[in-house]
């Protein structure tokens, strides 16, 4: 039953660190086609794209420890025996006198967005907000 074929089958190739990051740095320069990279290396471009997916990969982690800070202290100062008046506010309810909107300010390196919602609404914020963190 054993057949004799004369098809060998497909070698898997192999590729050097020196070569991947050659072909990377090639094809992240101005102008240049990764199309046009991987043919003139005779490399599949589905290869070349995913050395470029891994390579950005690796790098995510140090820029995000570097550029984004995980946690940003905010400074917020008590507010004075005049504001709270005769009875003493708890630091989670709304002083009525002083607040009129929710605002909510998001800034990014490429810009900042920022969202004004009236006090009255703050269900309707907090579920907005619920579902933008997802």
């Amino acid at each position: 039953m054993a057949q004799d074929s004369t098809q060998q089958r497909p070698v898997r190739r192999f590729y050097s660190a020196e070569l991947k990051a050659q072909v990377i740095q090639a094809c992240q320069q101005a102008g240049v086609s990764v199309a046009g990279v991987a043919m003139s290396h005779q490399i599949n471009l589905n290869t070349v794209h995913r050395w470029i997916r891994e390579e950005r990969q690796r790098a995510l982690p140090g820029k995000l420890q570097h550029n984004a800070p995980a946690f940003v202290a905010i400074e917020l100062q008590p507010p004075s025996v005049g504001e709270m008046g005769s009875r003493a506010l708890s630091p989670l309810e709304p002083q009525a006198s002083t607040l009129t909107d929710i605002r909510i300010e998001i800034k990014r390196p490429t810009g900042s967005v920022t969202v004004s919602w009236p006090l009255e609404a703050s269900a309707s914020c907090a579920a907005w907000l619920r579902e933008w963190l997802r």
